[in-house]
């Protein structure tokens, strides 16, 4: 028992102890080494005010050129070669050729410049910071930023399943704003891999606000179709989304507090989806972090209560063994070494096994239970054993005291009862059978008659004394 509690004992907090480095470091170390990308975008209030059936909405995009302005900024703070992911979306009227997945509250594309949405990114850092999520291409190939081709798209896989599209099948899409038409070919068909924010998945009222009527586009299919007009009309003025590539949280920071000091737009903020994003996937990481806490001071203090009461069940019975020792002139500090060995040989192997095997099941245990993140055994796991190697030693020591203190007045406390309970006893058996003494003295015995015994007795004393003469 005191090897399998000695074993579960540092089995846990050893995995604790790589809990809480794995968090340390996450928040730490690896997270100041992230390479944030920061974005200008309105704040809720203010997106909840961009009404997707009102033209007069896209007054409140923010120009590329004020953008550029805001770029500036990255050069106050020493980014010598500032660099930029850049989106692009549009409206597009659905055809003959592609129905969009409806809204539950549809207007129509008059009011709203049409049933989809055309995203445009010009490189690959733009799908980390997509308003709607990051997704993933689970068919075909994923956009080729460099291609010239102006047809390449990416569709949803509802968006697909619902038109019968396949890789390399084609269909068209409508000017928001004429009757032009462009025609488009499925590359690849992408799934999202975060949930839809809210207003943006299936309760999206509009059917161009379903991040699954998204349609991803190569560079290409904007400017050889003609898409960004320096002078655009109507729902063809783009709503931009730039992101402001920095080196690390620190210039993040810095770049935050140049870009307020510049006075952002009213109803805009700043922020980073890529850092929010990393923080989301720490959460079950701090989670753990968090019960694994408690459970490593329950473990210290629930083993040590533990082995401290299967301590005092071992040496409950051994009494008579030390007594018996301590008769045969067994010194106290050889019986308390006796008592620590014994001690000693079941818990330090608990220690060895439960720490290696901790060590070893720490990083897939860590990663089934964090989310995916792994949590390796460190060297801050040393600390958890020494704490446990600490409390074994206490134990050894209580035990070693055990037989230093013993009280050797006890050791023939038993004994010495027994022998005064012999001794009374026999005493009074004596006394009940005495004869009278005053008869006895006078040669009589208890009927008044001659005490023969007596006489006897008083003969045989006469010879005795000529006897020694």
């Amino acid at each position: 028992m005191m090897l399998l509690v000695a074993g579960i004992m540092i089995f846990g907090v050893v995995f604790a102890t790589a809990v809480s480095a794995a968090s340390g470091k996450a928040h730490g170390e690896t997270y100041q080494a992230q390479a944030p990308i920061a974005v200008i975008r309105p704040n809720a209030a203010t997106e909840s005010g961009l009404k997707g059936d009102d033209v007069s909405s896209v007054k409140k995009y923010m120009s590329f050129d004020e953008y550029g302005t805001y770029a500036m900024s990255m050069q106050q703070i020493g980014v010598q070669q500032p660099q930029f992911s850049i989106g692009v979306s549009l409206p597009m009227r659905q055809t003959g050729s592609v129905k969009a997945i409806a809204g539950t509250n549809d207007e129509s594309a008059k009011k709203t410049g049409g049933e989809t949405t055309l995203y445009g990114y010009f490189d690959k850092d733009g799908i980390t910071i997509n308003p709607w999520g990051t997704f993933k291409t689970a068919q075909g190939k994923s956009l080729d930023y460099q291609a010239k081709d102006g047809k390449s798209v990416l569709v949803s896989e509802a968006f697909a399943h619902k038109n019968n599209l396949h890789i390399g099948s084609t269909f068209k899409l409508g000017n928001p704003e004429t009757a032009d038409t462009y025609q488009l070919k499925v590359r690849g068909i992408y799934t999202y891999t975060e949930p839809a924010p809210a207003g943006h998945g299936s309760d999206a009222k509009l059917a161009k606000d379903n991040r699954d009527n998204a349609i991803y586009a190569e560079p290409a299919v904007l400017t050889s179709n003609k898409l960004l007009d320096e002078k655009p009309k109507g729902w063809l003025n783009p709503r931009y989304d730039v992101g402001f590539k920095l080196e690390n949280v620190d210039q993040y920071k810095a770049f935050a507090q140049a870009a307020k000091s510049m006075k952002l737009p009213k109803g805009y903020e700043i922020s980073s989806p890529t850092l929010e994003r990393y923080n989301d996937r720490l959460k079950p990481l701090d989670s753990l972090n968090n019960v694994m806490g408690t459970v490593r001071i329950g473990l210290y203090a629930g083993g040590g209560v533990i082995l401290l009461l299967l301590l005092g069940l071992a040496l409950r019975h051994r009494s008579d063994e030390i007594k018996m020792d301590m008769i045969i002139g067994v010194t106290r500090a050889r019986i308390g070494w006796q008592l620590s060995l014994e001690t000693l040989l079941p818990t330090i192997p608990g220690l060895l096994i439960g720490g290696i095997a901790g060590a070893l099941a720490a990083k897939p245990l860590g990663k089934a239970l964090a989310g995916g993140i792994a949590t390796p055994a460190v060297s801050a796991c040393w600390m958890a054993m020494w704490y446990s190697i600490a409390i074994v030693a206490a134990l050894a020591i209580i035990a070693f005291f055990r037989a230093v203190f013993a009280r050797t007045s006890r050791v023939f406390d038993e004994r010495r009862a027994d022998l005064e309970a012999a001794q009374s006893l026999f005493a009074d058996t004596i006394k009940q059978k005495a004869p009278n003494t005053n008869d006895a003295d006078n040669g009589k015995s208890n009927d008044g008659k001659p005490n023969a015994d007596k006489i006897h007795d008083d003969h045989a004393s006469e010879d005795d004394t000529e006897a020694q003469a």
